[in-house]
């Protein structure tokens, strides 16, 4: 793989780090992950202790939410890897 090439890849994988950034940002995802965790918090909250299977489906769905905005802000710091790779490639022209 020569330069070009290389620098093709990052270029890429920097506008795709900017792209996410951009939806994880968006008031709508923000807002919908807040209502998501409302609701599940009021299932679990307002179960009996005795419903187990009701508080461990939603508890799990709450983790499954945190690890879902756990990997869109990976992919968020990957743009940003990319963007000082860019950088970096910018000293060598």
């Amino acid at each position: 793989m020569n330069k070009d090439q290389e620098e093709k890849i990052l270029e890429d994988a920097y506008k795709n780090g900017c792209a996410s950034y951009t939806a994880i940002e968006k008031l709508q995802l923000t807002t919908a992950f807040m209502e998501m965790r409302a609701d599940l918090m009021e299932s679990f909250v307002s179960s009996q202790f005795a419903e187990n299977d009701v508080r461990t489906e939603a508890w799990r769905k709450m983790q499954t939410i945190a690890w879902l905005e756990r990997c869109l802000t990976d992919i968020v710091d990957n743009g940003k890897i990319a963007e000082v790779e860019l950088k970096g490639f910018a000293k060598f022209k």
